[in-house]
C-alpha cells in the first residue's frame, strides 16, 4: 500500500532473524523487529513467514516504496515508518489512535 503522507522505502536489509534495516527517502534510518506480525497471525498471505528463510526474501518495490515478500505481503511506508519510530510493532489500538 502506497503512503498517505511521503514516507517512501528507499531501502531495507535483514539485520537479524525478523528485524530490518529500513531507510526513507527522507533519510531516516530505523529498525524494527517484524516477528510480532506474524507470530500469531495465520493465514494463506502470512503463513509463509513462520519459515525465517522466507522472510529473508525482504525486497522494496520501487514503483510503491513500500518492503515488499514473493507472495505479493508488503507492509504500509506510512506503517514501517510509525514501527521505527517506536522502535516495535505498534498494536491495533496505537495504530488506530495514530492514523485516525
Amino acid at each position: 500500500m502506497a503512503s498517505k503522507s511521503g514516507n517512501v522505502v528507499k531501502g531495507a536489509r535483514l539485520v537479524g532473524d525478523y528485524r530490518i534495516r529500513v531507510v526513507f527517502h527522507d533519510g531516516f534510518i530505523g529498525e524494527v523487529d517484524l516477528w510480532p506480525i506474524f507470530e500469531e497471525r495465520l493465514g494463506p498471505m502470512t503463513e509463509p513467514f513462520h519459515d525465517p528463510e522466507f522472510f529473508k526474501r525482504v525486497a522494496v518495490d520501487g514503483e510503491m516504496g513500500v518492503v515488499t515478500w514473493p507472495n505479493g505481503y508488503d507492509i504500509c511506508s506510512d506503517v514501517l515508518r510509525y514501527y521505527c519510530e517506536l522502535g516495535r510493532v505498534a498494536t491495533r489500538a496505537e495504530l488506530n489512535a495514530h492514523f485516525d
